[in-house]
C-alpha cells in the first residue's frame, strides 16, 4: 500500500487523530501567510525611563485618535467639584502620580454629587500629586486590559486579557506579536475565557466586540509609531460596553 502511495492507519482512533490533523493543517495552509515580525525596535537603547501620569498618557492616547472617557485634571476638591459639575455626574476621582491606583485606595468610583466628590478628593490628596476627574462610563459588558511591554528580540508586544482587578487572580491572557491584523485580534479575544461573557453568555447584553477589536488595533497602530519611545503602556481597564455603545480606554499607565 505505501509502494502505491496509500498511507496505512492503524486503530480507528489514531486513524480518526491522524484525519483530524491533516484537517486542520490544510486549514492553516488555507491562511495568509503571517506578516513577518517588526522587531526594529527590539535593540533599541532604553535610556532613562519617565512615567506619565494618567492626564497625559491619556491626552497622548486622545491625539492618536483613541476613545478616551472625557476628563480633567484638578488642582484641589473645589477643583474637582468644577470639573464634575462640567462633565456631569456619575464621576470616577483618581490620584495622580501613583501607578497601581487600586491597590493603595486611590480611585474613587461612581461618585453622584458633588459631597461625594469633595469628600473623596479630601482623602485621596496626601496620596500623590494631584487630582484627575473623568466620567464613568455606563453599559459596561467586560473589562479587558491591554499591556504592551519592551521585548528583547521581539521588541514591542502586547498582552491581551481579563481587565480590572481580575488580572492576577484569573491569569486569562494571550501575547500577540506585532504587526497584529484584526483577525490575530479576534482569534485572541475569542480564545480568552472572558469571551463568552462578550458574546452574551446566558441571555446577558452583548458588548460591542466590533469596537474593543477597532480600539486594540488603533492601540497595536499607536504602539508601532511609538515603538521605540514606549518601555511600557497598561490599558487597565479598556471597558468593553454593549453593541453599538463602543469600548473606551478608561486607565492608561505609559512609561516612555
Amino acid at each position: 500500500m505505501i509502494a502505491r502511495g496509500v498511507v496505512p492507519l492503524l486503530g480507528v482512533s489514531e486513524a480518526l487523530d491522524a484525519a483530524q490533523a491533516a484537517g486542520s493543517i490544510g486549514r492553516f495552509w488555507l491562511e495568509p501567510q503571517a506578516q513577518p515580525v517588526d522587531a526594529t525596535a527590539a535593540d533599541a537603547s532604553t535610556g532613562k525611563c519617565v512615567t506619565l501620569d494618567e492626564a497625559q498618557a491619556k491626552a497622548m492616547l486622545i491625539r492618536a485618535g483613541l476613545p478616551v472617557p472625557k476628563g480633567e485634571r484638578a488642582g484641589n476638591g473645589l477643583d474637582a467639584v468644577a470639573s464634575s459639575r462640567r462633565l456631569g455626574f456619575p464621576v470616577a476621582l483618581k490620584e495622580l502620580g501613583v501607578a497601581h491606583k487600586s491597590e493603595v485606595g486611590a480611585v474613587r468610583l461612581n461618585l453622584k454629587e458633588a459631597e461625594t466628590v469633595g469628600s473623596a478628593a479630601q482623602d485621596l490628596s496626601p496620596l500623590g500629586s494631584g487630582l484627575y476627574v473623568a466620567r464613568m462610563i455606563s453599559n459596561g459588558v467586560a473589562e479587558l486590559i491591554v499591556g504592551v511591554t519592551h521585548d528583547p528580540k521581539f521588541g514591542a508586544v502586547i498582552i491581551l486579557g481579563t481587565g480590572s482587578v481580575m488580572v492576577e487572580l484569573l491569569s486569562d491572557s494571550v501575547t500577540l506579536l506585532l504587526p497584529a491584523t484584526r483577525d490575530d485580534i479576534e482569534t485572541a479575544l475569542r480564545s480568552l475565557r472572558l469571551y463568552p461573557l462578550l458574546e452574551g453568555y446566558r441571555g446577558r447584553p452583548k458588548a460591542d466586540v466590533k469596537a474593543a477589536i477597532d480600539v486594540i488595533a488603533g492601540i497595536a497602530e499607536f504602539v508601532r509609531k511609538h515603538a521605540g519611545e514606549i518601555e511600557e503602556l497598561d490599558i487597565n481597564p479598556l471597558i468593553v460596553c454593549t453593541e453599538g455603545e463602543g469600548a473606551w480606554n478608561a486607565d492608561a499607565l505609559l512609561v516612555l
